[in-house]
């Protein structure tokens, strides 16, 4: 009964690790579950890639030009294959691998891809704030300061703010 109860204490903390996601409920509000369409805006690119979408197990460096996905999916869907939770500098992102058709696979980090609105809809359907555009850009610099968005997440939402 000791070997029992050792092996138990044991094997609960890997069982709770490896359980499966099924769903998230993402930052534009919708809650996405494996085999879902998750529809394409435009890439945040330069060139019109995706930045927010990269291509999972090219070696680099990479006979094409970007590892995102190309321009050529604008205005598309890819469909959900499996979700992953990843902890990066202490935050908790959801990764969602996708398929865009044939054999590839692409990784969406989808929270910054919804807020670069590489992911439409790229808002959750609440109020637009009453805020003023300096309010607003003052607290996404707040969050960015925060380390709750990256660079590039400010850059996206202040260019969009801008109307740029």
């Amino acid at each position: 009964m000791k070997k029992v109860s050792i092996l138990i204490l044991l094997l609960v903390p890997l069982l709770t690790k490896a359980q499966k996601i099924t769903s998230y409920k993402a930052a534009n509000g919708i809650t996405y579950h494996l085999n879902d369409t998750v529809r394409l805006g435009k890439g945040s690119g330069n060139n019109g890639s995706f930045l927010y979408i990269e291509q999972r197990g090219i070696p680099f460096p990479s006979p094409h030009p970007s590892p995102g996905l190309p321009k050529a999916f604008t205005n598309s869907g890819v469909i959900i294959k499996n979700i992953i939770k990843d902890h990066l500098n202490g935050i908790d992102k959801y990764l969602f691998i996708v398929g865009a058709g044939g054999p590839f696979r692409f990784s969406v980090y989808i929270d910054d891809a919804i807020l670069a609105c590489e992911v439409v809809p790229c808002q959750a359907s609440t109020p637009t704030p009453s805020g003023s555009v300096a309010d607003e850009i003052k607290k996404l610099k707040e969050l960015l300061d925060s380390g709750a968005l990256t660079q590039a997440e400010f850059d996206a939402q202040k260019k969009k703010l801008l109307n740029e």
